[in-house]
C-alpha cells in the first residue's frame, strides 16, 4: 500500500480525465486538483464540433512532415503553444511540490509531459512522438544520478481484467 501523504494528484479539467482522477483520488483518500493547463490542444473553432466538421475546416497543411507551428483551426493552439503550455505547467507543478505527482490528463497532453520529462527542445518533437493509450500509466523518476527516467511507459495490464 501507498502512503497517500506522499502523494498529491492533479487532473485536467476536461470530463474524462477528472473522472478518472476522482477514482483514483477516492481509492487512495486524496483530493484532486484541477489544472485547466493539463488539457488535450486547444482546437479553437473546431471545439465541440463533428469529426466532418474538422475535416472540412481544418486549415491546410503546408508541408508533409510535423509543422510544429501548424495551427489546425482558427482559435486554436499550434502545436509549440500546447507544447510550452504543458512544459510551463509541469515545470511549475514538479517545482511546487515535495510530494510526488499523480496526473490525469490526455494522450496527446501525456506524449508531450514525457517530452517535457526528457528534455527535448519543441524542434525535436518533428522527428519524435510518445502515444500514450486510454486509460494507461506511465512512471517517471529521477535516479541517483538526477537523470530523468522514463521507468514504464503505457502500460496497460491493469485494465485485462476489464
Amino acid at each position: 500500500m501507498i502512503n497517500r501523504d506522499e502523494f498529491t494528484i492533479y487532473a485536467s479539467d476536461l470530463l474524462r480525465a477528472k473522472q478518472t482522477a476522482e477514482i483514483i483520488g477516492g481509492k487512495l483518500e486524496l483530493a484532486v486538483h484541477e489544472e485547466d493547463q493539463l488539457r488535450e490542444i486547444n482546437t479553437g473553432e473546431a471545439a465541440g464540433k463533428t469529426k466532418e466538421w474538422a475535416r472540412q475546416n481544418r486549415n491546410p497543411r503546408t508541408s508533409d512532415g510535423f509543422d510544429i507551428d501548424y495551427q489546425q483551426f482558427p482559435g486554436g493552439e499550434t502545436y509549440r503553444e500546447f507544447y510550452n503550455r504543458v512544459c510551463n505547467c509541469m515545470t511549475r507543478l514538479y517545482n511546487s511540490e515535495e510530494k510526488n505527482l499523480l496526473i490525469s490528463t490526455h494522450g496527446g497532453t501525456m506524449g508531450y509531459i514525457i517530452a517535457w520529462w526528457m528534455g527535448f527542445k519543441p524542434e525535436m518533437l518533428a522527428s519524435s512522438c510518445f502515444i500514450a493509450s486510454v486509460g494507461s500509466l506511465s512512471i517517471l523518476q529521477v535516479n541517483g544520478y538526477q537523470q530523468h527516467i522514463l521507468k514504464v511507459f503505457n502500460d496497460t495490464c491493469h485494465l485485462s481484467e476489464m
